[in-house]
């Protein structure tokens, strides 16, 4: 950080507080809070001017009191909106030591999911009923009360909250005392906190029923809109055996005393770890395991172990400024992983993850890509860090080592990190410092790559007589590009009887050998599909290893179809190629490789028109054909979620993208059913709404339309709601893009929807025109954060024309809090127009005749 970004963006140190007594009174009605903070702070300096952060709170009264009782009056305030500051002139100089700061506040319940905010829902008899609630991460804080608000200054919060009686408050806390105020509100007193950063304080007041788990330890409730209490079961069952799991892997108990988990109508993100307060959307935490996918309930799952896992990688020990963010939500990707594979074995969350990580590869090959850890200064850059970078390829970075290091040898190093550093605040190095210090490998060395580096290694393995060579270079298809790192692998060699051996290997910036163990061995470079890299074997170590996908893993396999896709897009494959290499898989059982494939195949129909068309629909046909006559159209009671996922994923391909008449017959049958209340397999079901709403006419559109008026669980409104995007007509389409700018739409939902419509084959155009000509409306009535979604889909306008429109359009309009994201979009948008370019003809050819 630069002398001029530090003056402008960082607080001084001259006066450090240690604890704050917070009282918030909020008016519901009014939409609009008071309140009053008491901050311990130490003066390091004489002060005349004490600086700290506000932004959108009108401050008044207020005062510095030492231990000594002297008192010193605020004789000005200033604030400043572009630096987000409050400036406090002080009536005389404070001199070094322990003091007081009072301060008097006020502001409005605002409408855009940060700082303190309105959430809404309609309760049984149809009338409006408000919950305020906040979400901080990452400099909103301040939007909420007047505060240091730098993860690095940690301190103790005791909350306090005016509430009307008969509301649920709740904070990070568990509540100690309450009093009646005599005029219809209470006073709710929660404990203190451990030292936390700002960005984790949180409190909520609402209509809210709570949902508890007698007996668990530490308590657990979730806090959900009445009506909703039955959908928190599967939540609870989460959370019980995750801290459980994370207490015993940490080797450390819960660092505090109890955890909520709060459904909102309305938020931003998907959920938020704030200290023993934990909210999140309503489909992030509440489900019924009865009628929702296995996808579904992974999601839920995953989220509710990711926020968990911060508690300790985050909350107890919490980066040093944001440019370290990776280190809490890298780490908490990472280890929701690993507690939700203890809690459902049989879902494979590990292959699960294998999408995740195809789509950091994807953005990490591009030019402006960048490293994990960078430079941070703005609050906008602070922003700019929630990406698919700082989760998806820092969690898979860190499985990468991992399973280099061995399971038990990364766990120690872990516990080592939190038991030296709690309630502390870190960088990077102290991490890879500490797994060094435990297994004695060169942990800084190797990951510091990884993580200062943007981009990753493409390896070459070819046999050279009785040795095998490893080298890498860049995987970046737009130039030569001399970036090494230090490349963990684990390379398994499988002779033709049958033995096989695998070793760690480390390729370093000149490459690395093994001894070839047979002429004839399948070579797995790769082994268990785990380290962040793209291999490609030469033509004789290819051939061996796809006639051998019966001895590869699920992930291996997953790896070998993803790096041909990758080829396809960077133009060393032919999207021809790629269609006879997948019918080597008519056989696959994996689920996530099928869905794989079937993107790199939905890719290859945008590309085609006509006759060709319909020939690569039958060829579609072909491929899921077997797959559906094995599993059948009725799932079996013995069958596995990933069974029933892989039925649903193969049966809309059927129906969809090889537009079978039949599978779109059957499965209006299905949906009608399920509206009817018929018992449908939730996969069935999932895959049977999709398939009619991409032939659907306005009878279905006016039908889906009411199942998400009055949906049964968040899962089945989401469902409806995004398909929604995959109606034809335009007209239909006409009327979803509509809705996105009025409360028939959630603003939390609306970008997402956008995005979904941007995808649309053939009104793709049409949803992009919509949002251009709106997009002053969509900034002022949608998330700061969720911006950038409005770009998640213009890669699918793949014609020249559209490319430049889009890239004309973003030449006067700018996404500051996702800069770098915008610049990802439309390159990879560039790309895709390349694409086009090369496999239409191709394609044309391959199918044409």
């Amino acid at each position: 950080m630069t002398e001029d970004s530090e003056a402008r963006y960082r607080l001084p140190r001259d006066v450090v507080p240690s604890r704050y007594d917070l009282l918030i009174d909020a008016d519901l009605d009014a939409g609009s809070f008071a309140g009053t903070v008491d901050v311990a702070v130490a003066v390091t300096e004489p002060v005349r001017e004490i600086v700290l952060n506000a932004v959108d709170l009108t401050l008044s009264t207020g005062s510095l009191t030492s231990d000594g009782d002297r008192a010193i009056a605020v004789s000005d305030v200033r604030l400043d909106p572009e630096t987000e500051r409050a400036h406090l002139t002080l009536a005389d100089a404070a001199e070094p030591g322990a003091w007081s700061l009072h301060l008097d506040f006020a502001g409005e319940l605002n409408d855009k999911l940060v700082g303190f905010y309105r959430s809404t829902h309609k309760d049984a008899s149809g009338q409006t009923r408000v919950i305020a609630t906040t979400h901080f991460e990452a400099t909103d804080a301040r939007r909420a009360f007047p505060c240091w608000d730098e993860p690095d200054l940690k301190a103790v919060f005791r909350v306090a909250m005016v509430v009307p009686d008969g509301l649920t408050a709740i904070s990070n806390g568990p509540e100690v005392g309450r009093e009646d105020l005599g005029d219809g509100r209470v006073r709710v007193r929660f404990a203190d906190t451990m030292p936390m950063s700002t960005y984790l304080v949180a409190f909520v007041v609402g209509d809210l029923e709570l949902v508890d788990r007698p007996g668990s330890e530490p308590p657990q409730r979730v806090a959900v809109v009445p009506g909703k209490e039955e959908l928190a079961a599967f939540a609870l069952d989460v959370s019980q055996h995750a801290l459980s799991w994370f207490s015993e892997y940490y080797g450390i108990p819960y660092p505090d005393t109890k955890v909520d988990h709060v459904a909102l109508p309305d938020f931003a993100q998907g959920a938020m770890e704030n200290l023993g307060c934990i909210t999140y959307r309503e489909i992030a935490v509440l489900v019924d395991p009865a009628t929702a996918t296995h996808g579904e309930q992974m999601d839920v799952a995953e989220t509710v172990a990711h926020e968990l896992a911060h508690m300790w990688f985050g909350d107890l020990v919490t980066m040093r400024w944001w440019n370290g963010l990776w280190l809490n939500e890298a780490f908490a990707t990472f280890m929701s992983m690993l507690a939700v594979d203890d809690f459902r074995p049989d879902w494979e969350v590990w292959n699960q993850f294998a999408r995740s990580r195809t789509a950091a590869l994807e953005i990490d090959a591009l030019e402006t890509t960048r490293p994990i850890e960078y430079p941070v200064h703005s609050p906008d850059d602070a922003n700019g860090m929630f990406d698919t970078l700082t989760y998806l390829k820092g969690g898979s970075i860190l499985r990468m080592l991992e399973q280099y290091l061995g399971r038990d040898r990364f766990r120690d190093g872990i516990r080592r990190y939190l038991a030296k550093h709690a309630h502390g605040n870190t960088e990077t190095h102290d991490l890879w410092d500490a797994l060094e210090e435990e297994t004695g490998e060169p942990v800084r060395r190797i990951m510091d790559a990884w993580i200062f580096q943007g981009g990753y290694p493409a390896i070459t393995v070819e046999a050279d007589g009785d040795t095998l060579r490893f080298s890498q270079r860049r995987y970046l298809p737009s130039r030569p590009d001399d970036t090494t790192w230090p490349v963990p692998l684990l390379v398994r060699q499988t002779t033709p009887d049958g033995s096989s051996r695998t070793e760690a290997l480390l390729v370093e910036a000149e490459g690395a050998t093994l001894p070839l163990k047979d002429a004839d061995a399948v070579v797995v470079a790769n082994a268990g599909g785990h380290s962040f890299v793209r291999v490609f074997y030469d033509e004789a170590l290819a051939a061996r290893i796809t006639g051998a996908l019966d001895q590869l893993s699920p992930l291996e396999r997953y790896a070998l179809v993803d790096d041909a896709w990758a080829a396809v897009v960077d133009g060393t494959m032919a999207a021809s190629a790629f269609c006879r290499f997948v019918e080597g898989f008519r056989d696959e059982t994996d689920l996530p490789t099928w869905q794989l494939i079937l993107t790199g195949l939905a890719w290859c129909d945008r590309f085609l028109d006509g006759p060709a068309r319909d020939r690569f629909r039958d060829f579609v046909r072909d491929l899921v054909m077997p797959g559906i006559r094995r599993l059948g159209w009725e799932p079996r009671p013995d069958e596995s979620d990933l069974t029933r996922s892989l039925r649903g994923s193969l049966i809309q391909a059927l129906a969809v993208l090889a537009d079978d008449p039949e599978a779109k017959a059957q499965a209006r049958e299905l949906e009608l059913g399920a509206e009817a209340g018929e018992a449908i397999d939730a996969h069935l079901a999932a895959a049977a709404v999709q398939i009619v709403a991409a032939d659907g006419d306005a009878t279905d559109y006016d039908r889906f339309r009411g199942k998400i008026a009055d949906p049964a669980t968040p899962q089945e409104e989401i469902r409806y709601l995004q398909a929604l995007a995959a109606f034809r007509e335009p007209e239909l389409m006409a009327r979803t893009l509509e809705a996105t700018l009025t409360d028939d739409v959630r603003s939390q939902d609306a970008p997402f929807l956008l995005a979904r419509s941007t995808l649309n084959r053939d009104l793709g155009w049409r949803a992009w025109s919509f949002i251009a000509e709106h997009w002053d409306e969509m900034n002022e009535r949608f998330a700061s954060s969720n911006i950038i979604t409005l770009t998640a889909a213009i890669k699918y306008l793949s014609e020249g024309a559209q490319a430049d429109a889009v890239a004309g359009f973003f030449e006067s309009h700018d996404i500051p809090q996702a800069a770098l994201q915008l610049q990802q979009n439309l390159e990879r948008q560039r790309i895709a127009v390349a694409l086009r370019e090369r496999a239409t003809p191709d394609l044309q050819a391959a199918f044409g005749g």
